[in-house]
């Protein structure tokens, strides 16, 4: 005969193996909490109408955009480049003790271009900007920013054991070969992340010539 009226346990327990989980990936979680702030502010600053963000956008509308040298082989080094750059900031950042604290600022900063770059798009073409966001940006934007994340977990565990060899605290085991690897890996993601861009710009590059 069934029992009425008896209450499911709350199994604190679970949830606390789950909450370990989280904290234990504070590496992926801190660079993304990072980005997305990043991309509020410079939303924010695009509608603040400050300098860095039209520094931003006309960089991006007078090179990228409206380039008279542009062609598909220079937008490919474009879209290359620069993400490149970034993480080669990141693996110099891993190799210094303060790679842990100061690594988080360049997905900040990479998200805040983001930010300035949507807001610009739709402020300036609305619902056209909008579709080319979707269309053109945020593949992109979200391959190479996936590349840039890990690039920077792998560089606080780098900065970490660099650390744990100065101060003699033990680490999670972490080898330099891992490391390195592992940028070999993003870089490679990112070669694709650009090639994807190229490809959009040759497809649909036409819809939204300003």
């Amino acid at each position: 005969m069934p029992i009425i009226g008896t209450k499911k346990t709350l199994n604190l327990h679970k949830y606390s193996i789950k909450l370990t989980e989280l904290i234990s990936n504070w590496k992926i979680l801190l660079p993304l909490i990072f980005t997305f702030s990043g991309v509020i502010i410079g939303c924010f600053d695009g509608k603040g109408e400050g300098k860095l963000y039209f520094q931003i956008t006309d960089f991006f509308l007078n090179v990228i955009m409206k380039g008279e040298d542009y062609t598909l082989g220079s937008g490919f080094l474009y879209y290359l480049i620069f993400p490149s750059i970034v993480i080669v900031i990141i693996f110099f950042l891993g190799l210094s003790v303060f790679g842990s604290i100061i690594t988080n600022a360049v997905p900040l900063c990479y998200g805040y271009i983001v930010g300035c770059l949507s807001y610009f798009q739709y402020s300036e073409y609305t619902l056209k900007g909008l579709g080319y966001c979707i269309i053109m940006l945020y593949p992109y934007f979200t391959l190479t920013m996936l590349a840039i994340i890990l690039c920077c977990r792998e560089s606080i565990s780098m900065s970490q054991l660099i650390i744990g060899s100065i101060s003699k605290t033990k680490f999670p085991n972490y080898t330099f070969s891992a490391f390195y690897k592992s940028f070999i890996r993003n870089f490679i993601f990112i070669i694709a992340a650009s090639a994807i861009k190229t490809l959009l710009d040759y497809l649909f590059g036409s819809l939204f010539i300003v």
